[in-house]
C-alpha cells in the first residue's frame, strides 16, 4: 500500500508541476510523463501484466483512478494532448487486462 501512496504521491507531484511549473519545471515535468509513457506500452506489450499485478491493480483501483483522471487533466489543460491520449490508451488496456477473466484450460 504504501508503494502504491508514494506512486500516487508523484504522479499528483508530475502532474502539479505541469500544471502550476515555471518554464523548466513544466518541461521536466513533460519529458518524465513521456518516459514513463513509453515504460507503461513497453510493460504492456512485453506482458508485464500478470496476475499479482493485476490483482494489486484491481485492489487499488479507488487509489489510481482519481490521480490519472487529474494527470490526464493535466496533460490536455497544457496542451499536450497527443501525450494525453496515449496515456489514456496505455491506462485503458492495461485496466482492461487487470480485469479480463481468467483464461480456462480444459
Amino acid at each position: 500500500m504504501i508503494k502504491k501512496i508514494i506512486g500516487t504521491i508523484i504522479s499528483v507531484a508530475l502532474s502539479c508541476a505541469l500544471l502550476f511549473g515555471d518554464e523548466s519545471l513544466h518541461q521536466f515535468a513533460f519529458y518524465v510523463l513521456c518516459v514513463m509513457n513509453g515504460l507503461c506500452w513497453m510493460a504492456l506489450l512485453s506482458g508485464g501484466v500478470k496476475d499479482d499485478v493485476a490483482a494489486q491493480m484491481r485492489s487499488r483501483l479507488w487509489l489510481s483512478l482519481p490521480s490519472s483522471a487529474f494527470g490526464l487533466y493535466a496533460m490536455i489543460a497544457t496542451g499536450h494532448t497527443i501525450l494525453a491520449a496515449a496515456s489514456f490508451m496505455v491506462t485503458f488496456l492495461i485496466l482492461v487486462i487487470a480485469f479480463r477473466k481468467p483464461e480456462v484450460t480444459a
